[in-house]
């Protein structure tokens, strides 16, 4: 067993049991603590801290949790280390609670990076499975770049079309669903077609359209 596995293994243990495996990777004076390849803490003097911001962050901090920052001042690190926080007992200690934090913060991240992902495309046809043909679709209900796109969402896109006339059949939407997700339209999982798929069709029906059998 190296050495960043055994100083880690107590912490590996208790996150992998709530989110599944954890693994981990040693930085300049912490260990950085990964789920599916997303580094999501850190873990210093035996001290595990979560990554969050906004929202979640507030939160932390409305229970007590104290930043890396604060106890780490002097720290060298190329990290944001203020956006790491050391958990409280009231959450640690709640196995449901723990996990639903964790999740959050790995959802945050997964958000994070998608979005400065599809920052960096500057035309709509520049998107996972998507064409010129797209992005003149688009262009009649006024979305004309990615961060409109992006804002509004694949469902209010394919409702803005349906609601102009535009022929649209549900092969447009998925592909406009897979393209802010930043995939392709083939990775589509069974299961996740179904959930989307039941909220499309909320939203059709609310818009005064035909759902989608």
């Amino acid at each position: 067993m190296t050495k960043t596995a055994k100083e880690t293994l107590e912490i590996r243990e208790v996150l992998s049991d709530l989110i599944g495996e954890v693994t981990a990777k040693s930085l300049f004076a912490s260990y950085g603590l990964f789920h599916q390849k997303i580094m999501f803490g850190l873990y210093q003097n035996n001290i595990f801290y979560l990554k969050a911001e906004g929202e979640l962050a507030s939160y932390l901090e409305s229970k007590g949790a104290a930043s890396y920052l604060a106890k780490q001042p002097q720290s060298p690190s190329t990290l944001n280390i203020s956006s790491y926080y050391r958990l409280p007992k009231e959450i640690t200690s709640n196995k449901k609670l723990y996990k639903q934090i964790l999740e959050e913060s790995l959802q945050q991240i997964r958000d994070q990076k998608l979005s400065e992902q599809l920052a960096k495309k500057n035309r709509i046809k520049e998107l996972p499975n998507l064409s010129i043909k797209h992005e003149r679709m688009l262009g009649k209900v006024e979305i004309y770049d990615v961060r409109t796109f992006q804002i509004l969402g694949a469902k209010n896109a394919y409702i803005r079309l349906k609601k102009k006339g535009i022929s649209a059949g549900v092969g447009i939407f998925w592909a406009f669903y897979a393209a802010l997700e930043n995939k392709n339209i083939n990775l589509i999982t069974t299961s996740e077609k179904e959930n989307v798929l039941t909220r499309l069709n909320l939203a059709l029906a609310e818009a005064g359209l035909r759902q989608i059998k």
